[in-house]
């Protein structure tokens, strides 16, 4: 729940602070009025910048997609305006769905030929070529129309299949799909135009910049299986460390002979789980993916007992959780448990982080001389 919630904060920052930047907006001075309209097209560039550094397909198709507000001017038409409302939310709602295949390849041009698709369907529909006329009646002796109904009814599809599948996947483009379609709705239908409009774009721009830099961030201190911090972030931990500190040394026990019976995938699987379970309870412990099989667990304290205590409720928790793997001899999907042997350190007078990693992973080893599955101090 908290992780999810982190995901949304930001992009919900950013979409508060644009309404009430977009309400004061007249408070400015001439000049800085005057430089306004620049301020989308600077942010998109700076967006479209990121996108082709860290190979985000996704977030350059939408940036292309979110300027065409500022390319129609100030003549855009409230008909092709709710064209483009529809578009760019069913675009943002199948984005989210796509897996990110990168830059320069047939993936990208095919979704840019979408999107000239549906613009070119926005411009059929401004210059009246295509007509909905006929959806202009009451709906069921209401005051609404039909064609109400069914933008209402392509909005609100988009919004809550965004939102129910970020809920599900905690996926951080799906978080500002979310908040990217609240946005376009409510510039639509709060009439926001002019010096607002402005203000509003350059934040949809903001939005796809910060999801851009967290996913630079991720990229380099994240491992893509586990999502534990990486072998990076443990570094920079090791090197903020206090005096009293104590660092563990996680190992899966046999992992070789488990990828030999099962295969890589499965082998995937079970790293996944324990990464799982070794998040949820190593507490006050910050768990991070050392290589291979290995993982470490870094303490901010050094009180013995009360660690010691953690790593077994780590293993004993491991120990008990089942994982499903598909057995190719048997041709059949059945549950399996591993055990995992853990080597523990805790960090004399004057010693270097380095140092105490290496005694720890020392106690690693002595757990499995022992018959693993079991936790030894250094």
């Amino acid at each position: 729940m908290l992780e999810r919630l982190k995901l949304l904060f930001f992009p919900s920052l950013i979409f508060i602070s644009s309404i009430y930047a977009s309400i004061n907006v007249d408070l400015l001075s001439p000049l800085w009025l005057s430089l306004l309209p620049l301020l989308p097209f600077i942010m998109a560039t700076l967006a479209l910048v990121l996108a082709w550094h860290f190979n985000k397909g996704r977030v350059l198709v939408l940036v292309l997609l979110l300027l065409l507000p500022k390319l129609y001017g100030d003549y855009v038409s409230e008909g092709s305006f709710v064209a483009y409302l529809v578009v760019s939310c069913l675009c943002i709602a199948l984005l989210s769905f796509l897996p990110e295949r990168g830059l320069m390849n047939r993936f990208v041009i095919n979704r840019l030929l979408f999107i000239f698709m549906l613009v070119t369907w926005c411009y059929a529909i401004e210059q009246k070529w295509v007509s909905f006329s006929f959806l202009n009646f009451t709906f069921l002796q209401t005051n609404k129309t039909w064609s109400d109904v069914l933008l209402w009814g392509v909005l609100l599809v988009s919004l809550s299949t965004v939102f129910l599948s970020w809920w599900s996947s905690r996926d951080a483009f799906k978080a500002c799909g979310f908040i990217s379609i609240l946005s376009l709705i409510g510039i639509h239908y709060f009439s926001f135009s002019g010096h607002r409009l402005d203000v509003l774009l350059a934040a949809q721009f903001l939005l796809w910049i910060w999801f851009a830099l967290m996913e630079g961030y991720r990229m380099a201190y994240l491992d893509d299986m586990t999502k534990l911090p990486a072998r990076r972030a443990l570094n920079e931990r090791l090197i903020g460390l206090s005096k009293r500190y104590a660092i563990a040394m996680v190992d899966v026990d046999f992992f070789k002979k488990f990828n030999d019976s099962y295969g890589h995938d499965m082998g995937d699987r079970v790293l996944q789980n324990v990464a799982d379970q070794m998040k949820r309870w190593c507490s006050p412990g910050k768990a991070f993916r050392y290589g291979g099989e290995e993982f470490t667990i870094v303490f901010s304290n050094d009180k013995k007992e009360e660690i010691k205590e953690v790593l077994e409720n780590v293993r004993l928790n491991i120990e008990e959780s089942l994982i499903e793997v598909f057995d190719p001899k048997k041709k059949k999907d059945m549950e399996v448990s591993v055990t995992v042997s853990i080597g523990l350190a805790l960090a004399e007078q004057g010693e270097a982080p380095d140092s105490t990693l290496k005694r720890a992973d020392a106690a690693l080893y002595v757990s499995k001389k022992k018959g693993r599955n079991r936790v030894t101090i250094a």
